[in-house]
């Protein structure tokens, strides 16, 4: 059986999800980046996306717009003239806690960087960083923060070199024993205080749990049940937590629809009646690649016995998924998940790597996961 997978690291926090309950209150979120200028700012809720956008004036600029300030999740003020985050380490984006009354967020743009950010009127952003400050690991992070991003600066923008790969590893390697050491300071302070909602925030982006559904089940037991109710991150574990539930082998597989090259939208549960493996998958990804003959063959040996291949590509770009569609020529059922949020299939089938698969009956209940190689073969030949 071939091993080899690619991990996403998308699926842990960027993935935002709707709740019922959130209330939403008019705020005014303002600020003053020196060396802004006339440029764009946006502002950007991690369940909606990017909610408004304005041009500033001589540094200054001003959202009025409904937010969510009761669940203290974090809102991000980004500046595209600045780019994204990327191999270069620069910082064009802030992110803060919306304050109950509005806030203020000061910055000041350096070496193409947003830094010396001070944010104002934020009761919640303000304990979150006493938090932070009164950590023991807090200074030591910060040290070796600086030491690793030279580093990685070093090898990804001056020379990749065999020793600037040896300092960036080794100083990797440090940077992540001292946020284990973080992380067990701050489980120490949710056993003393579990149900506080800042806590709780705070734990969310300085401690979180692995997504696995071991990792999501021992985070969410440490914290009481009120605050499991009022915050936005540990809402959404659990959404993560309950989708692996429904995902596991004896459950009925999970409906979604997606579309297909022309367009036309193909549902998962209209496959019912028929044995179907659901396949998740990139261009990108080798192993994923590596893998296809043997799905083919699978589908070409079975596809007379009552079997289907539902494929779903989670390329974020259609012309490369296309591209990977005519030199594989795989002749099944395609569609592409781009989504990072609730509507993806990705998420609602909690995929951290690919190659991934689920093995469906005609009943729709999941039977079998991560068949590959010969495995899948073998299994279909007993199964059908």
């Amino acid at each position: 059986m071939n091993s080899k997978k690619i991990v996403l690291k998308s699926l842990a926090l960027i993935c935002g999800l709707s709740f019922a309950h959130a209330q939403e209150k008019a705020v005014t979120i303002s600020g003053r980046f020196v060396g802004l200028g006339n440029q764009e700012v946006k502002l950007i809720d991690p369940v909606k996306g990017v909610v408004a956008t304005v041009a500033a004036a001589q540094d200054s600029f001003s959202f009025h717009i409904p937010l969510n300030v009761s669940d203290q999740r974090f809102y991000t003020i980004h500046v595209p003239a600045l780019g994204d985050l990327g191999p270069s380490m620069k910082r064009p984006t802030i992110f803060f806690i919306a304050g109950v009354d509005g806030t203020r967020v000061n910055a000041t743009i350096k070496d193409g960087s947003l830094t010396d950010e001070k944010i104002i009127g934020s009761k919640a952003m303000d304990d979150f960083n006493a938090i932070l400050k009164n950590l023991s690991t807090t200074k030591m992070i910060e040290a070796s923060s600086k030491t690793y991003n030279k580093a990685f600066n070093d090898y990804n923008t001056v020379a990749q070199t065999e020793e600037n790969l040896k300092v960036l590893k080794r100083e990797g390697e440090k940077l992540d024993s001292i946020y284990k050491l973080q992380r067990e300071e701050i489980m120490q302070k949710i056993a003393s205080d579990n149900n506080s909602l800042t806590l709780a925030t705070f734990a969310s982006q300085y401690a979180a749990p692995q997504s696995s559904k071991e990792g999501l089940t021992e985070f969410l037991s440490k914290f009481g049940s009120q605050v499991k109710k009022e915050s936005y991150y540990l809402q959404r574990f659990q959404s993560h937590l309950d989708n692996y539930n429904r995902t596991e082998i004896g459950q009925l597989a999970p409906n979604f629809e997606l579309a297909q090259l022309d367009g036309k939208k193909v549902a998962l549960n209209s496959f019912k009646g028929k044995y179907v493996l659901l396949d998740f998958w990139a261009s990108w990804c080798g192993p994923c690649r590596k893998e296809m003959p043997h799905v083919k063959a699978a589908y070409n040996q079975f596809k007379d016995k009552n079997f289907e291949v539902f494929a779903v590509s989670i390329d974020s770009s259609e012309p490369a998924w296309e591209k990977a569609l005519k030199e594989d020529n795989m002749p099944f059922v395609h569609v592409l998940d781009s989504k990072d949020d609730e509507g993806g299939a990705k998420l609602l089938y909690m995929v951290q790597a690919i190659p991934t698969n689920f093995l469906i009956d005609p009943n729709g209940k999941i039977i079998a996961k991560n068949l590959r190689g010969e495995e899948l073969a073998k299994f279909l030949a007993a199964t059908l």
